[in-house]
């Protein structure tokens, strides 16, 4: 027996329809409500999974910073304002609600997305942020308006410090020619050339930075001026030993 396609289209729909609405499971997704998921945002640099922000890499002596948390609709924009929960993954989060402000949680009328900031505070006694990141990760908790959607974009996790994060330009050839990445020796880098990119596929840009980096470094050893600063005298890497740029560096 031969069945029509709209009745084919019909069955397997009220199938999956079924199958969602028998679900006790919050974080799945149940048609036909429309439903949520997660991500960062583009221009702070996030990736599909997470966000990171150094309050020392930004320059960054306030309290606090906004990092953004983007809520998408999968389905329809609506008429109306439309509620959604979020909760915390805890075995993800090494942080407490004392530690951030989430902003409202609201998918205004005709938006399919929206940006939903979240303070996060720089003095905090939960996470030494010099040493690791603070981490926090929200998951999506279905509504009657809104249903958790994408199952692998379900969560995300905002992650925040207080110590020089690696850029991506770092690469191998920078580690072998300037030296691995150290705290210590990006912030001379820093101080001394404002480079934060590196310009790693042009060999003689990097045997001149690095020739650079040596004069500079030599020139801030040989002043008697620098005794009392904290980055020492001569200049201290993070192990306390000498800071050095060249080829073949172990720190």
């Amino acid at each position: 027996m031969k069945i029509s396609r709209n009745i084919l289209y019909a069955i397997i729909g009220l199938g999956l329809y079924s199958a969602a609405g028998c679900s006790n499971d919050p974080y799945l997704y149940k048609a036909p409500v429309d439903a949520i998921w997660l991500s960062g945002d583009a221009s702070q640099n996030a990736t599909s999974q997470y966000v990171e922000y150094s309050f020392k890499s930004d320059g960054n002596d306030g309290d606090y910073y906004i990092l953004n948390l983007v809520v998408n609709v999968v389905g329809n924009a609506s008429d109306k304002d439309r509620r959604f929960n979020l909760d915390i993954v805890e075995e993800e989060t090494n942080v407490s609600s004392s530690c951030y402000e989430l902003g409202e949680t609201v998918v205004p009328a005709g938006a399919i997305s929206v940006k939903i900031p979240v303070k996060v505070k720089h003095y905090i006694s939960d996470v030494d942020l010099t040493k690791e990141f603070a981490k926090l990760t929200f998951c999506v908790k279905s509504t009657e308006d809104l249903a958790a959607g994408i199952v692998e974009r379900n969560k995300y996790t905002l992650k925040w410090c207080d110590y020089f994060l690696k850029p991506s330009s770092w690469s191998r050839t920078i580690d072998y020619y300037i030296g691995p990445f150290t705290q210590a020796r990006y912030k001379f880098i820093m101080d001394f050339t404002g480079v934060t990119t590196f310009n790693d596929d042009d060999y003689n840009w990097v045997l001149g930075f690095q020739a650079q980096l040596t004069h500079l470094l030599n020139k801030y050893n040989d002043d008697p001026a620098n005794a009392d600063r904290p980055e020492g005298w001569p200049y201290k890497n993070d192990d306390g030993s000498p800071l050095a740029f060249g080829p073949n560096l172990k720190n």
